[in-house]
């Protein structure tokens, strides 16, 4: 049987020809659009180039706090000692805190250092040998204090003294065993025809000495600054003699090779205060007599501003620890051993190693 195709069925099935043709005629979808990066400003040539950011760095690390102990200062009545009394500032912004004790004589702060009751003391040239004598190998020098023209021999100021010769068989005053009955026995050596056993000495304090000259107990008096600058401000004595040309005698600050050893950072503070306090006597002698006078008065002592500024501007305050401080210390303990005051020249031993380090400090502020 055959089959008859009806229009409606042809007509169908031609459509859908027609449909699959044309869609095999389209072209492709195009796929979806991606996501562009934003477009890059590019500087003009011209232009300078933006600075690179700095590379990351540690934090610098600080420097250690030094915890500084107190010192115990063993010092005696010398005009910068007064000024170191009367000026707190010059131990306190060095950054120390400073027991500071004043002792009528070197042979005292001597002592006090033997015993360990002060860490640092200063002390002449003579009793700086006696101290080495005492402690062979335990002691070291680390500054001076002063040097130069310090003693003096005085009478009243109406005697008819004017030399050594007219005071033989008289009573002078002296604090024997310093530096005061140093200079004398060198100028008698000097001089050759005068012998210690010509006079009638009297043992003083030398704040005693003012006193007994003007009572008349003593004709003279042979003793250090201020001492003289006081009697003469006073109007209370004259000089009779100077020894500025006899030896340099200069003025040592000493300490134990034990504490030295241990307490370095708190003796190069230490001696950057005595360079700040020779800095100002320098700079300001009458601002520093001033302050000097105030502390004496505090002490007990009557000074005229005047007598401190006359002693400031003609003695040698400055640190130094050179060969000339040397030289005169060894010549010092060869006269001490021709006298029979020590038995032998001790061994010296001095540092100048921790007052460099100081002026680097004081330099450094």
């Amino acid at each position: 049987m055959k089959f008859q195709y009806k229009p409606v069925y042809l007509l169908f099935v031609s459509v859908l020809l027609t449909s699959l043709l044309l869609t095999a005629c389209q072209p492709a979808a195009a796929p979806a659009p991606t996501a562009q990066p934003a477009p890059v400003e590019v500087q003009p040539t011209d232009a300078p180039a933006a600075p690179a950011a700095p590379a990351a760095t540690e934090a610098p690390t600080a420097e250690p706090v030094v915890e500084l102990s107190p010192v115990r200062y063993g010092g005696q009545l010398y005009p910068e000692e007064y000024l170191l009394k009367g000026d707190p500032a010059l131990f306190t912004d060095a950054g120390l805190q400073v027991e500071h004790t004043l002792f009528s004589s070197a042979t005292e702060g001597n002592q006090a250092l033997i015993s360990g009751a002060v860490d640092i003391n200063v002390a002449s040239d003579s009793k700086t040998v006696a101290l080495f004598s005492a402690m062979p190998d335990q002691v070291v020098i680390i500054g001076v204090v002063q040097r130069g023209d310090r003693y003096s021999t005085l009478v009243r100021p109406d005697s008819s003294y004017t030399s050594w010769y007219d005071l033989k068989g008289k009573q002078v005053g002296i604090r024997m065993g310093t530096g005061a009955e140093q200079v004398v026995r060198r100028y008698f050596e000097k001089v050759g025809d005068l012998k210690w056993e010509d006079f009638q000495w009297v043992n003083l304090k030398v704040e005693d000495s003012i006193a007994a000259l003007t009572s008349g107990s003593i004709e003279a008096f042979t003793a250090w600054e201020p001492t003289p600058a006081i009697a003469e401000a006073q109007g209370a004595g004259k000089v009779m003699m100077s020894y500025g040309d006899i030896a340099l005698t200069p003025v040592l600050l000493n300490t134990t090779v034990k504490y030295a050893e241990s307490h370095r950072a708190e003796i190069v503070h230490f001696l950057a205060a005595h360079l700040a306090k020779a800095e100002m006597i320098k700079s300001d002698p009458k601002k520093s007599a001033e302050l000097a006078a105030q502390a004496a008065s505090a002490q007990g002592a009557t000074v005229d501003p005047a007598a401190f500024e006359k002693i400031f501007t003609r003695v040698d305050f400055s640190l130094d620890l050179d060969e000339t401080v040397i030289a005169a210390l060894q010549d010092t303990a060869n006269f001490l051993v021709s006298t029979g005051e020590i038995k032998e020249v001790p061994t010296l031993k001095w540092d100048a190693s921790y007052l460099e380090e100081a002026r680097k400090l004081v330099e450094g502020k």
